[in-house]
């Protein structure tokens, strides 16, 4: 009986131990697999220039729009502001602008833009 129980302990150690790793190396790996990957800034700003500089100040410093919508300096500064808010933000249509829904690649790349004007 002493050796089952020994048996048992030694097995039970192994498993707790074996769990342990595998869930530190998902709890490590699954962040990294749960974000987009990061967008292009350059081709972010060409895509602000075209559709959001109507009513964003989409560079800074840059003229306002005809609409009191914040600037993108003023948003990248958030607190809150993340990649993948932003990036739920533009893929939905959103006050006055147009009803043109954004790729996942668009609106990555208008997200890394965004993030690139927040101040340091």
């Amino acid at each position: 009986m002493k050796s089952f129980s020994l048996r048992f302990e030694r097995t039970l150690g192994a498993f707790c131990i074996s769990t342990a790793v595998l869930f530190a190396a998902g709890a490590i790996v699954r962040p990294a697999c749960a974000q987009s990957p990061p967008g292009n800034v350059e081709a972010g700003h060409r895509l602000a220039e075209a559709y959001c500089s109507q009513c964003h100040v989409v560079v800074k410093n840059g003229p306002a729009g005809w609409t009191d919508a914040p600037s993108f300096s003023a948003i990248a500064d958030r607190p809150t502001t993340t990649a993948a808010w932003l990036e739920e933000i533009i893929r939905k249509p959103h006050m006055h602008m147009l009803f043109v829904p954004r790729s996942r690649s668009d609106a990555a790349d208008l997200a890394a833009y965004i993030l690139s004007l927040k101040s340091h």
